[in-house]
């Protein structure tokens, strides 16, 4: 018998809009607005949002149901099985361009891989792919990267003062540049600077290139026209592309996610550190006395990798994301879903869910080395499925070398933020609101 999946009333889909939707949007959905962040953090938001989607999927779960966000209705998925079935079949028939994500990102990224379908998004994943050795142990120029890792980390390490999320975000901005474009972009602030009021549009969303696209697309095309070959523009000319590829425009992803994403991520990581004083003690057993500007050094600091995956399973950056349906699909219960359906995945309450996650509110790195996470669908700051992230080893693997360099050389304390104990991590961690003596 065919059913329908349950509804969640109107009330509470405007607590769902109020306390879950708004709050995304209005931090900035591409570039966060710092004043913002720091106030809803306060109030907590990220807590009421995870016990409102945790009240919702003990009343209408564990199948996927419909809640109202604005003013049309959604199906939110809650269900390992279900978010497997999600993630596993994107980009058809659940495509990764929603009706804001396309919005916003036509701003600064129009022709990016996670905005496109069919046949297109085959053929700039497989430029993605080459050009990112997604899937291999180690990228071919990881040694490399390594070292221009180990150089921002060390700077930081001369500063004399505590460190913020600035210093760390504009460490990894020129290291970004380095690994993607070469060399000759180390110092190029402007093209950073452009970026950013690019992706300010988009928290708009638009619907289109933002002023100014056009340069900043022309000044990345000649980055691409004089490749690097010890970067990865020097590995584009190889990878399979077409007319229709726009090779630049892929670039910008890469810049957007390493340059901002991951500064966040490995703030946040070093500021739990300071909080476990037994996992660091590991962590620097693990790194000391060690060259981190050798690959095996870097890919031998599993539990610091770990430490980074879990910064990212505890405060995603992202805490609620979405596919929409390009054609009808029926899902086991026989229920038929219409096309044009927006899917919401949680992940703050997937990442911290207590009744399916033994550790959800600790700080637990083995899990990632000795444990099965790495395999939990739940848990999606990379994604899974066709639509993973293609350049998370390489994320990684740059954390991890200037992670691991921070806390080799440095004793990292936290100077001002929030008191982080073992036995109560906060379900929002504000990065701006961080500073760390190393």
């Amino acid at each position: 018998m065919v059913t329908d999946f349950k509804h969640a009333s109107v009330i509470e889909g405007v607590r769902f809009t109020a306390q879950v939707g708004v709050p995304n949007v209005l931090q900035g959905l591409f570039r966060k607005r710092e004043l913002v962040v720091s106030t809803v953090g306060r109030l907590p938001a990220d807590h009421l949002a995870y016990r409102l989607v945790e009240g919702l999927a003990r009343k209408y779960g564990p199948d996927p149901f419909w809640v109202r966000v604005g003013a049309e209705e959604a199906l939110l998925v809650t269900h390992p099985d279900d978010i497997r079935v999600v993630l596993g079949g994107s980009p058809s028939p659940f495509a990764p361009d929603p009706d804001a994500k396309r919005k916003g990102m036509s701003a600064f990224q129009p022709t990016a891989l996670t905005i496109s379908r069919g046949d297109l998004w085959i053929e700039r994943r497989a430029f993605a792919d080459a050009v990112l050795d997604t899937g291999a142990p180690l990228h071919r120029l990881a040694g490399g990267f390594a070292s221009v890792a180990v150089d921002e980390a060390d700077a930081l390490l001369t500063l004399g003062r505590p460190i913020t999320f600035d210093d760390v975000n504009l460490a990894f901005q020129r290291l970004t540049r380095i690994v993607v474009l070469g060399a000759a972009a180390a110092d190029d602030t402007a093209l950073t600077e452009q970026l950013g009021s690019l992706m300010a549009a988009g928290n708009k969303m638009p619907g289109e290139p933002a002023s100014g696209y056009d340069a900043f697309h022309a000044r990345l095309a000649e980055y691409v026209a004089a490749p690097d070959a010890a970067a990865l523009t020097g590995l584009v000319a190889d990878a399979p592309q077409s007319d229709r590829t726009d090779v630049p425009g892929q670039l910008i992803h890469w810049l957007f996610a390493m340059g901002d994403t991951l500064p966040a991520n490995l703030v946040r990581a070093l500021a739990a550190l300071t909080a476990h004083s037994k996992v660091m003690g590991v962590v620097r057993s693990e790194v000391a006395g060690k060259d981190l500007t050798e690959v095996e050094s870097v890919t031998g600091a599993t539990y610091l990798a770990g430490c980074i995956l879990e910064a990212m399973r505890l405060w995603p950056t992202t805490a609620l994301f979405g596919r929409v349906l390009a054609e009808d699909y029926r899902w086991v219960n026989g229920q038929k879903t219409p096309a044009g359906t927006q899917v919401l995945i949680h992940n703050l309450y997937n990442h911290r869910n207590r009744d399916r996650v033994p550790f959800a509110d600790r700080f637990a790195p083995e899990e990632w080395v000795t444990g099965d996470a790495a395999d939990d669908w739940r848990f999606n700051f990379f994604s899974h499925g066709p639509q993973g992230c293609p350049g998370a080893g390489l994320a990684v693997f740059l954390g991890q070398a200037f992670l691991g360099q921070l806390v080799k050389v440095g004793e990292p304390k936290l100077t001002k933020g929030p008191r982080l104990t073992p036995d109560k991590l906060p379900y929002a961690l504000d990065v701006y609101g961080l500073e760390i003596a190393l």
